[in-house]
């Protein structure tokens, strides 16, 4: 087995498949070590809403994602099309409830913002009219046709798929063990590249930023025919995400404190009785799998990218928390650029030294 690559990526969760398709497209050879499996962590979940920031107080951050979202579509179409296999991805948009006069009120003032920053791209609207797919309209709805869904662990199915297919190498059951300039040792074994990048989620936020536990999320899928045309819903905290295959997602919590990271419990019951008392289809859909797992937080909440000080050529890739599957190619393609040598404007929020200072 050849010991050398131009770059090696540890973790095949959402960011680290994401940068490795991207390095790959840019003719550098790639090999990337998983601990466990593809999507094994929080990047193998159920929900896959991909959603905007409301469109107001605008700032390097929602201009980033804006620019994600836009071209997510072609993105997964290319991918899917390299893999021969289904992301689950479909811009189906967002229904949300206006539940109080502010909320109104808010709704029309961003939907005149969105007119002018989404530039005639996508429309974050008011409607006043009933829609039969929610039961609690209060006063009005706000439809914002830029949201999109995917199946987290088919996306990441499908990425390594388009991996694979390109000459790129990925190593389950493969932990990485140490990282220094130019070398990993994975299983006992080193190997080396002139690009490392760390993508492993909660257990690398873990040892670059001490005492990062992630936040627990739980969620559910429920089997429900006929609705994969609709478009998601949020309400209150929750999301309802109409899948192919005839499943809907519901989801999620955030639970700072916890103990176990892999149990549902009675918290997600709750969730499961909102989402039916929100959405009459649900009401008498069965549940066919209840999934727990923790997201990765970076301390400052957003994205921690870049390389690491004083480690040339080790870069960072983690910390996606809610809005990983959303930004996920952009933050290949900018992670890709990065060990080519190029100049990268990410938005000051996400370089690396923000949150490590």
């Amino acid at each position: 087995m050849d010991k050398t690559a131009d770059v090696i990526v540890a973790g095949a969760g959402i960011f680290g498949l994401s940068c490795a398709y991207a390095c790959l497209r840019r003719g550098l050879s790639v090999r990337v070590f998983e601990a466990r499996s593809v999507g094994a962590g929080a990047s193998g979940g159920i929900v896959g809403a991909l959603s905007p920031h409301v469109p107001d107080q605008w700032n390097p951050k929602k201009q980033f994602q804006l620019d994600a979202l836009l071209s997510a579509e072609a993105h997964w179409a290319e991918v899917d099309a390299t893999s021969g296999l289904s992301s689950g991805y479909r811009r189906s948009g967002r229904l949300m409830p206006i539940l109080s006069q502010e909320a109104l009120r808010l709704g029309k003032e961003r939907s005149v913002n969105a007119e002018r920053l989404w530039a005639g791209q996508a429309e974050w609207s008011v409607q006043t009219t009933g829609d039969d797919w929610l039961a609690d309209q209060g006063f009005g709805l706000i439809h914002d046709s830029l949201s999109a869904r995917l199946m987290p662990r088919d996306a990441c199915r499908s990425l390594a798929g388009a991996i694979t297919r390109l000459g790129g190498q990925i190593a389950c059951d493969t932990p990485v063990e140490e990282v220094t300039p130019g070398r990993v040792r994975a299983s006992g074994e080193t190997y080396s590249a002139r690009a490392i990048i760390l993508a492993a989620g909660v257990a690398g936020l873990e040892h670059l930023a001490s005492g990062r536990r992630g936040v627990k999320g739980q969620a559910a899928l429920l089997r429900a025919a006929g609705l994969s045309r609709q478009p998601t819903i949020f309400s209150d905290g929750i999301y309802i995400i109409p899948h192919e295959g005839d499943r809907v997602a519901v989801g999620s919590t955030s639970e700072n404190a916890f103990d176990d990271p892999d149990t549902t419990d009675a918290l997600l019951d709750d969730l499961i009785a909102k989402a039916r008392a929100l959405c009459p289809a649900l009401t008498d859909a069965p549940v066919i799998e209840r999934w727990a797992g923790v997201r990765p937080k970076a301390p400052r909440r957003d994205p921690m990218l870049g390389e690491l000080p004083d480690m040339p050529g080790v870069f960072v890739a983690n910390g996606a928390f809610k809005i990983g599957f959303g930004i996920a190619h952009k933050v290949g393609e900018a992670l890709a650029e990065m060990v080519t040598g190029g100049a990268v404007p990410l938005p000051p929020s996400f370089s690396v030294r923000h949150h490590l200072a």
